[in-house]
């Protein structure tokens, strides 16, 4: 979505953003939980989510409880499909499908710093670039300003995962991850940022460990 061009008011869109940093407890579990653990987790989770947003656009009474009663508020006009129409999945649940992948995919440092950077950084791109947006990069909605500030808080959030015991992740890396992450984030690629972001973002992350 563009960061200049909003679909949702301000405040909604800030309040979707809490829930972003409210989900860290998603990183968090790849650190704080022995990996098969955490795998077995995850992956329910998304099995769970994704069943639940298949529920939403079938089932009129589960439709009416997600939508009419709970979070229809908060979500962007493209997910707002009724009952019996295409399936699209909202944004919580790629978020969930990408800790899914990312603990998988990758070591637990780098799996959980990829998806929390991501998290901030989605964050902190939307609330500036929606008030303090003015440039657009080329061919895309997103602003210049939205990905500084991503950058900035992904940083941030990437320097806080290397300092957990064991993470082995180091600040290049972080740096590296955030500043992909950004690009990606800024890029007009139909997939779910939640979903493509963290990957490519982590797959950096592990190269420069590779280099290294």
């Amino acid at each position: 979505m563009s960061d200049t061009a909003p679909a949702i008011p301000y405040r909604a869109e800030l309040q979707r953003k809490a829930i972003h940093l409210g989900a860290l407890v998603l990183p968090a579990s790849m650190l704080l939980l022995p990996t098969p653990s955490a795998r077995i987790g995850l992956t329910v989770l998304a099995a769970f989510a994704v069943a639940l947003d298949v529920a939403r656009q079938r089932v009129a009474a589960v439709h009416h409880l997600v939508v009419d009663r709970a979070f229809g508020w908060m979500m962007r006009p493209e997910e707002l499909t009724g009952v019996g129409g295409p399936l699209v999945l909202n944004g919580a649940v790629w978020m969930c499908l990408s800790a899914a992948a990312c603990i998988w995919l990758f070591p637990p440092g780098i799996g959980a710093a990829a998806l929390a950077m991501l998290m901030v950084g989605d964050g902190a791109a939307a609330v500036v670039g929606r008030r303090f947006g003015r440039r657009k990069w080329p061919r895309s909605p997103k602003s210049v300003e939205g990905s500084v500030a991503y950058v900035v808080a992904a940083f941030a959030m990437g320097l806080a995962v290397v300092t957990w015991p064991g993470a082995g992740l180091t600040v290049l890396a972080c740096a590296v991850g955030a500043v992909v992450g950004a690009a990606v984030e800024a890029l007009p690629i139909p997939l779910n940022d939640n979903f493509r972001v963290p990957l490519l973002s982590g797959l950096a992350m592990l190269a420069v460990g590779w280099a290294g």
